[in-house]
């Protein structure tokens, strides 16, 4: 009930900070048709998966979408810092825990709602999913769960460092983990360095099993790896923001 009122004064102040979501939407969909159109004559390469170079691009602009989006959630509760109402918080009777997944539930509206709104401008813009609509259930709450875990990432760096600065520049760390995929190219056709860095790379595991959803269908080999690779990556990320918090509030 206490993580319930946290949460709701959260969207509260997210539903009257609607520019808070429409950069980011507008840069993915800038991504989208851009790089959309310029690797389209890819399909006509032989072995290439898809038909439609889009239809093999939406996963990739999906979970770039909320890793983009994540680093709103360390941000937020920097804000909460620095103006004194964390403090407060604490000095409240309620549980400590409470605060940390009150924003964490907010963290899972907003990349719910951010994977909705991707995935209605993927269908306007012509992508079929094969998966059909049980399959977009599952992409949604493959997202959803990425995104709230790598959000734990921003927490994290706020609660360590406390300062806006480095908060925000922490931005750039998220960019490795979404390039180094096979967001662009199937992994047969990348550099050998390249196809190191992405059997390494945990993201593209979740990238996978999004894209056989959308491509193929229900083949389980890529999507049961993905929803394990996830479900490790969440207990991991929620556990280390979970361990700070503890320190930051002990």
């Amino acid at each position: 009930m206490e993580s319930w009122y946290i949460f709701r004064r959260n969207f509260r102040i997210w539903l009257g900070q609607p520019m808070l979501l429409i950069p980011n939407i507008l840069l993915s969909i800038f991504i989208f048709i851009v790089f959309g159109s310029s690797f389209s004559a890819s399909v006509d390469i032989p072995g290439f998966p898809t038909a439609d170079y889009n239809d093999y691009f939406t996963p990739m602009i999906l979970i770039q979408t909320l890793i983009f989006a994540s680093g709103d959630a360390g941000y937020a509760l920097l804000t909460d810092i620095l103006s004194g109402y964390f403090d407060k918080l604490l000095l409240a009777p309620i549980h400590r825990f409470s605060i940390l997944m009150g924003v964490l539930l907010m963290t899972a509206v907003r990349m719910l709602v951010m994977t909705g709104i991707m995935l209605i401008i993927a269908v306007i813009i012509g992508v079929q999913f094969q998966g059909g609509f049980l399959g977009i259930l599952l992409i949604v709450l493959i997202c959803a769960t990425f995104g709230v875990a790598w959000s734990c990432i921003s927490i994290i760096i706020a609660l360590k460092t406390k300062s806006a600065q480095a908060t925000q520049s922490a931005f750039v760390l998220f960019f490795p983990p979404i390039f180094l995929t096979t967001g662009f190219m199937p992994k047969e056709l990348l550099p050998h360095w390249f196809q190191i860095a992405v059997t390494v790379n945990p993201v593209n595991y979740v990238l996978e099993a999004v894209r056989a959803i959308t491509i193929v269908g229900w083949d389980w080999t890529p999507i049961l790896q993905g929803v394990f690779i996830l479900l490790g990556l969440t207990t991991v990320l929620m556990g280390l923001a979970t361990w700070m918090f503890r320190r930051a509030t002990a």
